[in-house]
């Protein structure tokens, strides 16, 4: 074999080959890094609206007509890493529009307001719900 005549020719494109796989396989790892984080700041963000939701479903729940006004309450749920804190307005009392009962009905109407703080991997997500409600009754509201 004669090896003056070889010009190292294979070398260079095996290291410009290498080059390539290399620089495709450093962007193929950032994209799934930000993947990676959009994922977790949704899961996040998911954990803070359940956890306001479910603070929302407690004081519709717990709705103490007798008590002072407003109520504040705190929503922890075990194991959950989000906590809320909501807010519960008696907002007055109004004669119920299409009412099914036989009487007149009347409505008892009411503001929630809760927050809720979640903690992640990619920082904190908050959650603002703000919803009204009303319980309906035949007997008038009691100012």
């Amino acid at each position: 074999m004669n090896f003056k005549k070889q010009k190292g020719v294979a070398l260079v494109i095996g290291l410009v080959m290498l080059l390539v796989l290399t620089i495709m396989g450093i962007s193929s790892m950032s994209n799934t890094t930000q993947e990676l984080k959009i994922a977790c700041n949704f899961q996040t963000h998911n954990d803070a609206f359940q956890s306001a939701m479910s603070c929302v479903n407690r004081a519709i729940n717990n709705v103490d007509r007798a008590a002072a006004m407003p109520q504040v309450f705190d929503c922890e749920i075990d194991g959950f890493p989000a906590t809320a804190r909501g807010t519960l307005d008696y907002l007055g009392c109004q004669v119920a529009q299409g009412s099914s009962l036989k009487v007149a009905a009347y409505e008892n109407v009411y503001d929630i307001d809760t927050l809720a703080t979640a903690a992640g991997c990619g920082g904190e997500a908050f959650s603002h719900i703000v919803q009204a409600i009303a319980i309906r009754t035949a007997k008038p509201c009691a100012e």
